[in-house]
């Protein structure tokens, strides 16, 4: 673009803003503070926390039931001694632990077998679920006693297969989580079952055991239930920028194992009032093998039109991007889940005001992360975790020479970036009613000013929630404990009552080229919340979220976005 079509539309903005000027100290700035960053930013927000299809089930694992032990007379046998043949699994010196109270002293039969039953309790309480110590039979009278430890093994392995998942991919799964060990161990056993529950068109396999054709084995039965081809949801809410239309509609649907691998065909789109916001991205996912690899390609498109306090300026904006990501269960069991995740993006972004292009940009970015999931307890209480740390590089470029200048002399995002994320959500169970969650979100930027699209949110649904839509920084925080009652269940209906709070703070790390933000923001809120669920088909929800926010302590820095108090509604069903 060149200078004198800057200077033309300059001339041209300057015209008709005194033409108004009866109402001229309502006309916004000519450059509106909300571009196509934060449009890409509001519906990549909403698409990360839409609800799930369907939720995971834990995995049952399978037990033997041991006989109890009688005696058929009150006769008794000195031991002195025991040996214990088959330690190698465990710290030896724990079964000498369990063994000293036996120790030189007259046992009956039974208590010989209680000595055992510890044996095996211990093993099984190290994974080893099938493990089994049993005394042989044995000459003991010069007083010495064997006990011999069997810890089980694989025999053979079935599947019974009514998911959309091919037999021959199930048993890939099953064969290579089971190939690290012949012994039949909870941690690799929980991993095979989860790994193919996360399969789209599986459910959580059952698991049957039998006494193995060869000797000291157990052959197992993969019983794998089925998932629905297609499933989704439907959400409509107020969460959306005064801008660009408060409320919206999002639909999202996926089209579980076309292939017969565990693949997934998704969709995802989100529209405001008048489609001023509107949303489409559609995905591909696939595993990779049969180790718990699994990729992703997917294309989005967003646009914006800005209405009220802009809707003179013919402000519009466009955004096409495309990604590939990474995830491997590097750790998978029910109480400890560890996810290592890599992705790569390039999108086109561009802003027009009166049809001239303002910002038209494009960007290069890639993402390495950590997750990990816990289920575990705190003195007796029952606690999960969830905690997600990433690191993004990028590039950002602008094609047209002009255009690279106005922003190298203001806000300066051209160029390399870096920042690094945190992500934390804790649920902690206080009472069988009572619940306290904490959602902690923090970025930092490594690299100076980031475009809009890579910022924090600080203010709306996913930030400080009195505020409206729109405010961000380059680094910042959002903390929301909640704490929640579980109100008494009617039929299928369920609903909680909710207390929370949100403290949130961003800052720009140089806000020297702006006097619309100031360069530190901390704002809060308390409110009240209520979410409901009803379960009007196995598996399928209508829900429901209401929430009232007030703003608490001094809102400076953030004065147009405060609603003072904002409610907040949420209805949608999942299919």
């Amino acid at each position: 673009m060149k200078l004198s079509t800057l200077f033309l539309s300059g001339a041209m903005v300057g015209a008709l803003l005194a033409t108004a000027a009866p109402v001229l100290a309502q006309v916004p700035p000519v450059i509106p503070q909300y571009n196509i960053g934060d449009a890409v930013r509001q519906a990549d927000e909403a698409r990360r926390a839409a609800p799930q299809p369907r939720e995971a089930a834990a995995p049952v694992l399978p037990r033997l039931v041991e006989p109890p032990f009688s005696l058929k007379d009150k006769s008794t046998l000195l031991v002195r001694h025991f040996k214990v043949e088959g330690t190698e699994l465990v710290n030896e010196a724990e079964i000498r632990d369990i063994l000293a109270p036996y120790e030189n002293r007259k046992l009956t039969l039974a208590q010989i077998y209680e000595a055992a039953d510890k044996i095996t309790t211990l093993y099984r309480d190290r994974g080893y679920l099938l493990a089994k110590a049993y005394v042989p039979a044995q000459n003991a009278t010069g007083g010495t006693l064997r006990i011999k430890v069997v810890p089980g093994k694989y025999g053979t392995i079935a599947v019974q297969n009514n998911s959309l998942v091919r037999d021959a991919f199930l048993h890939g799964v099953i064969d290579h989580a089971l190939a690290t060990s012949a012994l039949i161990h909870k941690d690799e056993l929980e991993r095979t079952m989860l790994l193919i529950s996360d399969l789209p068109g599986a459910g959580m396999p059952r698991v049957a055991v039998n006494a193995g054709r060869q000797p000291e084995t157990s052959d197992f039965v993969f019983d794998v239930p089925a998932a629905r081809r297609i499933d989704g949801y439907q959400l409509f809410d107020n969460f959306g920028s005064p801008y660009t239309g408060r409320e919206r509609l999002s639909i999202g649907l996926n089209v579980n194992s076309p292939l017969g691998i565990g693949d997934r065909l998704s969709a995802f789109g989100i529209v405001s009032d008048d489609i001023n916001l509107a949303n489409g991205r559609v995905a591909y996912s696939l595993p990779i093998g049969y180790t718990g690899l699994r990729a992703e390609v997917a294309g989005f498109r967003t646009t914006y039109v800005l209405g009220g306090i802009y809707s003179g300026l013919d402000a519009t904006g466009t955004a096409d991007g495309v990604s590939a990501t990474l995830v491997y269960a590097l750790r998978r069991t029910r109480e400890d889940s560890i996810y290592l995740s890599g992705g790569y993006t390039h999108k086109t972004l561009n802003d027009n005001v009166f049809g001239i292009s303002l910002a038209n940009r494009t960007m290069d970015l890639g993402t390495i992360g950590i997750t990990r999931d816990t289920f575990g307890s705190i003195f007796g209480h029952p606690v999960t975790t969830s905690t997600t740390f990433s690191f993004t590089g990028g590039n950002v470029d602008f094609p047209d020479p002009v255009q690279r200048a106005i922003n190298i002399a203001g806000v300066n995002t051209v160029g390399d970036y870096e920042k690094i994320n945190l992500v934390f959500n804790s649920v902690l169970g206080l009472t069988d009613k009572l619940s306290l969650s904490t959602d902690i979100r923090a970025q930092k930027s490594l690299s100076g000013n980031l475009d809009t699209s890579e910022q924090l949110s600080l203010t709306g649904i996913w930030g400080v929630r009195s505020f409206d839509e729109g405010l961000a920084g380059d680094s910042g925080f959002i903390i929301t404990p909640e704490l929640k009652y579980a109100l008494p269940d009617i039929r299928n209906y369920r609903h909680s009552i909710g207390l929370f709070t949100d403290v949130g703070a961003a800052w720009i790390e140089n806000a020297s080229y702006t006097t619309l933000q100031k360069a530190y923001t901390q704002i809060n809120d308390v409110g009240l919340g209520y979410y409901a669920t009803y379960e009007y088909f196995p598996g399928r929800v209508l829900l429901l979220k209401a929430m009232v926010a007030h703003t608490y302590g001094s809102n400076d820095g953030a004065q147009s976005y405060d609603r003072g108090t904002k409610g907040l509604v949420q209805v949608g069903a999942t299919f």
